[in-house]
């Protein structure tokens, strides 16, 4: 019921795996923290046992009952039960040993928990309430604009909607600069090639992206997602074609995949729906 009702009203429903934590923010250097009083309504995460528990922390495996039942008596009674061990990432916990007692005492409604804390440093301001997704986001934008000395304008904002996308961003530039510096002659530096990928390569495919209104076709998506997906369809049609594609084409061919991928879609809905009335009938 409650990974029902956290569903519906949008809010997270699973735990935090920390191996993908780490992996994806490249934790390393950790500090030991010692003892503390850890709100418990920060510990949303776990190590190796993100399936067995919701992001409430209820268990939700039969199996889990008796060892939850003598936490909950050890909880209740006069010597109450040991510290339990947390890793911590910016503002966020994560449980290495002690998932059942931080299940007894949220369901208790304590709000706090004795943990022996070690600390993963990381730049990126991770916070307890904000999908790890959106951390990573805005992370990988501070990043590729610290990189590049590049500035959101009106003319584009360089945005993604998935992290790799400011990778890809970074590698799309660095090519560039290899092959300006083999027209030039010599190697192109790092600013002058961020700016000449920004004129002649990001801001005239987004020109083109606003003119021709696909963003309209790809509800979710930003004009720097487009422009990605519109300059590996570019580059597909310039090795199949030895003449020069204009950047108009890939959009349109663009486009016209999405349309052919929602056809496609309709057609099996609609099956699925004649069918559903056949077996009603």
């Amino acid at each position: 019921m409650e990974d029902l009702i956290a569903t519906l009203t949008g809010r997270p429903v699973n735990l935090l795996a920390f191996d993908d934590v780490r992996e994806k923010l490249q934790l390393r250097h950790v500090v030991n923290r010692g003892v503390q009083e850890v709100p418990l309504e920060r510990i949303v995460g776990t190590i190796g046992r993100h399936r067995e528990f919701n992001r409430a922390f209820l268990p939700r495996e039969e199996s889990l009952r008796e060892r939850w039942q003598d936490m909950e008596q050890l909880a209740e009674g006069p010597r109450g039960f040991p510290s339990v061990e947390l890793y911590k990432v910016g503002d966020a916990y994560f449980v290495v040993d002690g998932h059942h007692r931080v299940s007894v005492l949220r369901a208790l409604g304590a709000e706090t928990i004795e943990a022996r804390v070690k600390e993963f440093v990381t730049h990126v301001p991770v916070t307890y309430d904000e999908p790890i997704e959106e951390t990573l986001l805005r992370s990988g934008l501070q990043d590729l604009l610290e990189a590049t000395g590049l500035a959101p304008d009106g003319a584009g904002d360089f945005t993604v909607s998935e992290p790799s996308g400011y990778e890809r961003l970074l590698e799309h530039i660095n090519v560039h600069r290899y092959f300006r510096s083999i027209e030039e002659g010599y190697q192109v530096s790092w600013p002058d090639a961020v700016a000449s990928w920004r004129d002649t390569v990001y801001r005239p495919m987004i020109e083109v992206i606003r003119s021709s209104g696909i963003l309209e076709e790809f509800p979710g998506r930003t004009e720097t997602d487009l422009y990605l997906f519109t300059m590996d369809h570019l580059h597909h049609l310039r090795q199949r074609y030895p003449h020069e594609i204009p950047p108009e084409r890939a959009v349109k061919e663009v486009l016209a995949k999405e349309a052919r991928k929602r056809a496609r879609v309709r057609r099996s809905r609609s099956f699925w729906a004649r069918l559903r009335a056949a077996l009603a009938r």
